[in-house]
């Protein structure tokens, strides 16, 4: 709770002035039964004692008294409104900001994560975790500033002004208090892990609408509208059922309370008559515990609902708490950025932490000179990506090293080394926004001739000429605007706009044609001072590369030129005549 609640500290100004507005309100609440009493004594009775008397001077004394009385109740009245807006303005101040923070610190973790770190989470949970979980606390924060001051000091001195107003009928109020107390306790006692159980729930039910919308196509594609159904079904009958069992006990709250409150009003009426008729206390004294008997109720009324809303925030803030306490695994060095782009591999090991225990790479060592380009062959599963995700240090290694320029990548600033690195993926992602803003994620406002030679290496240029406002033109969210290969080249584009010291492309050109894709490795010929690493499923993708690493189960069968590989590997022969076989490739 220590890390969560500690963003309340810079809240700390506008949460005190919201509480000791509260404490004022309910000072002056706490005075109006006094004055009513007196009103109702030595007024109200006291007129109608002089009116049956024909004492006009007292009658005009009384008249005075309910007149200040009431003048009285009416400034306390309105004080206490004015009080009242205070803590409104200051605690949704607070509250307000507090969710904010917390929302901004567990999406500035999240930027930090490792990708080690990232498969320990469902994206679904994290989205509710930033967004759900940190409403429920705001709303928490919000809703318990006012309750959580003014119930203590109502079932305080609510007590004692019941005691100074009469000690028999305030007897009943304190036998009534533990019973609230007690009912409070069970209440929680079974409430708070429903809590727990019903936000876990909650991420199942986010996760299938996410996995479904992401595979709207896939699942229309194949007709699996019926399965999905009864799999969103099940997901949110579970929630449902949570939903049901959760609140079927903590929604006994309201009821329970106004039963107590009106059995207490009952018995204080009872017993405040016979004090009465015996004259041990007066009219006044028994609306003046009257009225702080239901004050007091009230309060503990929505303390109550607080401690409810409390043990659903406890659930939360445990999970917020997970969010913000990941460790970076992955520690930041102090060299600058790469200033040549030679890469080596020295006897390099790598495991999924959340795999299944075994090395996906295995005893990987070569080296890649500044300026020459590595294409990389592989069946499906073969830890091509991976091997490229420990250059940027997306992944660290489990064994061996990975350098560049002859230092080791653990020495680079984070910032500095993946500034050196561009990687473009099959699955091309853009951002909602023009082609343009896209662009200038590689360089924030490049030159027209900076932007032009980019357009033109990758081929970008062929179609964006031919958008309905060229580069201004709005790509959608994930870029549903545009084709799978158009992403392909806006993302290559954008890769080579960053002008980086290793490109790595990760068979970023699966979606273009054969004559584009020809075109494009025309235009990356041109880039020298670039190491280049290729990775495809295609043979022609890297036939003019310098060197070429077949990999094969996650440890390098052969690295070689194309033409040697062509010679004698039989893996390097065995794709290059399925798919190249008989065809030149000139």
């Amino acid at each position: 709770m220590k890390k969560v609640l500690s963003f309340l500290g810079r809240e700390k100004k506008n949460i005190v002035i919201a509480m000791v507005a509260v404490v004022i309100e309910t000072s002056f609440e706490l005075v109006i039964p006094f004055i009513m009493s007196y009103l109702i004594d030595n007024g109200v009775k006291a007129y109608l004692d002089a009116k049956a008397a024909a004492d006009q001077a007292a009658m005009d004394t009384a008249y005075r008294t309910i007149f200040i009385s009431a003048g009285m109740i009416a400034i306390c009245a309105l004080m206490s409104l004015i009080n009242g807006w205070f803590y409104s303005h200051f605690s949704a101040k607070a509250s307000a900001r507090y969710g904010y923070l917390l929302r901004q610190a567990q999406f500035d973790a999240i930027q930090n994560y490792s990708f080690t770190a990232l498969d320990s989470f469902e994206p679904s949970s994290l989205v509710t975790r930033v967004v759900n979980d940190s409403m429920t606390l705001q709303n928490t924060l919000s809703s318990g500033i006012r309750p959580f001051t003014r119930a203590p000091i109502m079932l305080i001195l609510g007590i004692v002004f019941s005691f100074l107003s009469s000690w028999q009928l305030a007897l009943v109020f304190v036998v009534l208090t533990p019973i609230l107390a007690l009912f409070i306790f069970f209440v929680l006692r079974y409430v708070a892990p429903k809590y727990v159980v019903l936000q876990e729930k909650l991420d199942r039910l986010n996760d299938k609408v996410q996995e479904n919308l992401l595979a709207i196509r896939a699942i229309k594609s194949f007709v699996r509208k019926p399965y999905e159904c009864k799999q969103f079904n099940e997901a949110n009958s579970a929630y449902r059922d949570t939903v049901k069992s959760t609140f079927r006990i903590a929604n006994l709250n309201l009821p329970f309370f106004q039963l107590i409150m009106y059995v207490g009003t009952i018995l204080f009426l009872l017993l405040g008559g016979r004090l009465i008729l015996a004259g041990t206390i007066t009219e006044g004294n028994l609306t003046a515990v009257l009225s702080y008997v239901m004050q007091t109720f009230n309060s503990l009324m929505m303390i109550s609902a607080v401690f409810i809303s409390i043990a659903k925030a406890l659930a939360s803030i445990y999970r917020v708490n997970e969010v913000l306490s990941v460790v970076p695994d992955i520690r930041s060095g102090s060299l600058p950025a790469v200033e040549k782009g030679d890469i080596e591999f020295k006897d390099v090991s790598f495991r999924y932490a959340q795999g299944t225990g075994e090395d996906v790479l295995q005893h990987i060592s070569f080296k890649l000179e500044s300026g020459k380009t590595l294409g990389i062959l592989g069946a499906t599963g073969s830890a091509k990506s991976t091997l490229v995700s420990l250059i940027p240090r997306l992944y660290d290694v489990t064994k061996g090293a990975v350098l560049i320029d002859g230092k080791n990548v653990k020495e680079y600033d984070l910032k500095g080394l993946r500034s050196s690195i561009a990687m473009v993926l099959q699955k091309a992602v853009l951002f909602e926004g023009t082609v343009l803003e896209n662009l200038e994620w590689g360089k924030e406002n490049p030159t027209e001739a900076e932007l032009n030679e980019a357009l033109r290496i990758s081929c970008t240029d062929e179609f964006v000429s031919r958008l309905p406002e060229g580069i201004y033109t709005q790509v959608g969210e994930g870029g549903n605007g545009v084709s799978g290969g158009q992403k392909q080249r806006i993302s290559l584009a954008r890769a080579i706009l960053k002008h980086p010291k290793v490109l790595i492309l990760d068979d970023a050109t699966s979606a273009v044609d054969t004559a584009t894709e020809k075109n494009i490795r025309n235009g990356l010929s041109e880039l020298k001072d670039m190491t280049k690493i290729i990775i495809s499923q295609r043979v022609l993708s890297v036939l003019e590369a310098d060197e070429v690493m077949i990999l094969e189960g996650g440890k390098i069968n052969e690295i070689n030129t194309p033409a040697e590989l062509l010679e004698h590997n039989p893996i390097f022969q065995d794709l290059y005549n399925r798919q190249l076989g008989g065809i030149s490739h000139e």
